[in-house]
């Protein structure tokens, strides 16, 4: 370790740095309540959305310059990251992430690797062929981390159950900055008034990027079965992809007919101006979740969330929500309609708990905290 400084030099290994969940979870980390001096970010892909937001607070970005994760032509940017940078550790973000952080074993770097393993398998089956093939490249290689985290004790779980190694695992649930996540009526009226919902009107959010995994189309059906019940409800689902008009999720509207009950949006770079002006915050994902941020960023919010039963959904939620054992419509739809039925006043007052959970067990300065003992832990262990 470098004893010129009070905290080591980390290196962040990452995909990309768009809107993902991840991505924002590094972001706020290194902007909000880690040493950015001491934090330096190797983005795979060109970096995305949330590279400025990373420049301003003083962190040190490179990038691979590259359109493909696997394309491997990253390799000499990383080379100069790391022999620039010096790094004392260097973890890696997402499977892409942790391997091209192993590869710098092969570019001269001799300190230690951590692993962040940031999603969860459900079941193998689902993904897609390539990131089935990267999983099981990171079964293999799991050895090579000084020490792998999760964000949920089920994805550590089922990361093992098909061939990561089980030593050296740490769970650290993601956090979130409640300052910048918090109620704020101005905010609720605002976006309210600019989608046309009415006071009376029950407004459910679904955020996340179109893919199979969110469930976009069984939320769509869950919403027919609502409005046919005659429940007086509207939906927003906002995420990359999703307001696409010649997309999946597009198409799934027009079918249904419900083109002035769900309204479309692209990903925002404010998403704590939307999450206060829903009244229950809904993720139907099928499969995929390991700590879902817009769960713990709408509860931070003063949101109640209605959640699948998906990685360590369930428990962020405890009791100040709603959980459904799957995504199926019927399923979604009745339990929506249980919460409805509850009435505004009783929703707030979950409202009011969920954030209450937030500060009390998912606060991001608590979750530095425990980064930076990781850290600490990790080099006194290479040291001694």
């Amino acid at each position: 370790m470098n004893t010129r400084h009070t905290a080591p030099r980390v290196l962040h290994v990452i995909t990309g740095l768009d809107q993902g969940g991840a991505e924002r979870q590094l972001c706020c980390l290194l902007s909000t309540a880690m040493h950015a001096e001491h934090s330096a970010v190797f983005s795979l892909k060109e970096p995305g959305v949330m590279a400025e937001k990373l420049r301003q607070s003083g962190v040190l970005l490179f990038s691979g310059g590259g359109q493909r994760s696997l394309s491997l032509n990253w390799m000499p940017a990383l080379k100069r990251a790391v022999m620039s940078w010096k790094p004392d550790l260097i973890i890696g973000w997402m499977y892409h992430g942790n391997l091209a952080a192993s590869l710098t074993r092969q570019l001269g770097y001799r300190g230690p690797v951590i692993w962040n393993v940031r999603h969860s398998v459900h079941d193998l089956r689902l993904e897609k062929l390539s990131t089935r093939m990267i999983i099981r490249t990171g079964a293999w290689l799991s050895n090579c981390p000084k020490r792998i985290l999760y964000n949920s004790c089920i994805a550590a779980e089922q990361h093992e159950a098909i061939g990561y190694r089980k030593g050296g695992r740490a769970v650290l649930p993601n956090g979130f900055d409640v300052d910048h996540f918090r109620p704020d009526s101005g905010s609720r009226n605002a976006v309210r008034s600019d989608l046309g919902v009415d006071d009376d009107e029950i407004l459910l959010g679904v955020v996340g990027r179109a893919h199979p995994m969110k469930n976009h189309l069984g939320w769509v059906s869950a919403m027919k079965q609502l409005l046919a019940s005659g429940v007086r409800v509207h939906s927003i689902m906002m995420g990359a992809g999703v307001d696409d008009p010649e997309g999946p999720v597009a198409r799934a509207v027009l079918d249904a007919g419900l083109q002035k009950h769900i309204t479309l949006l692209p990903p925002t770079d404010k998403p704590e101006r939307t999450y206060p002006a829903m009244d229950i915050l809904v993720m139907p994902s099928l499969w995929g979740e390991g700590f879902p941020n817009v769960v713990g960023e709408a509860m931070a919010s003063g949101v109640p969330a209605l959640v699948t039963n998906v990685g360590d959904s369930a428990s962020i939620v405890g009791e100040t929500g709603f959980v459904v054992s799957n995504g199926d419509p019927d399923m979604l739809a009745g339990r929506a309609r249980e919460a409805i039925a509850l009435g505004r006043p009783r929703l707030r007052a979950l409202g009011v708990e969920a954030r209450e959970r937030i500060v009390t067990k998912y606060d991001l300065s608590s979750l530095a905290d425990r980064y930076h003992s990781l850290f600490q832990e990790v080099l006194k262990g290479i040291n001694n």
